[in-house]
């Protein structure tokens, strides 16, 4: 399995990884939902991920992202210092978006694999 680090402005490097803490997290950042529907709608139609949102909505997940990652982990951040925690490099941007989104569909799989079991 690969891993997937992001190199935070503050000199620290995370590793993106789900656990239960990141989703409650993300159910509380406001339009995660809607920007993840977006970029699954644009996959459905053949459309990459790099053009399927505006930079504004990229950072905008980016950041609630990291916030939800750094408050699963234990260190207490508000939204706005994940905001500016975020690397200005683009390249790094879609890197962690890209980790993220493995970890999610890796996360998906597997909640989907245990409702299909059937009871006996």
């Amino acid at each position: 399995m690969k891993e997937h680090f992001i190199d935070l402005t503050d000199g620290t490097r995370l590793q993106i990884k789900l656990n239960f803490g990141t989703i409650y997290y993300l159910q509380k950042c406001k339009g995660f939902y809607r920007i993840s529907k977006k970029v699954e709608k644009a996959a459905e139609k053949g459309i990459p991920q790099e053009q399927a949102l505006t930079e504004t909505e990229s950072f905008d997940m980016a950041a609630m992202i990291i916030y939800a990652v750094l408050r699963s982990n234990g260190r207490p951040v508000k939204f706005d210092e994940a905001l500016s925690l975020i690397p200005p490099d683009t390249e790094d941007l879609t890197e962690m978006l890209d980790g993220f989104q493995a970890e999610w569909d890796r996360y998906s799989k597997k909640k989907q694999a245990k409702s299909m079991t059937l009871p006996k």
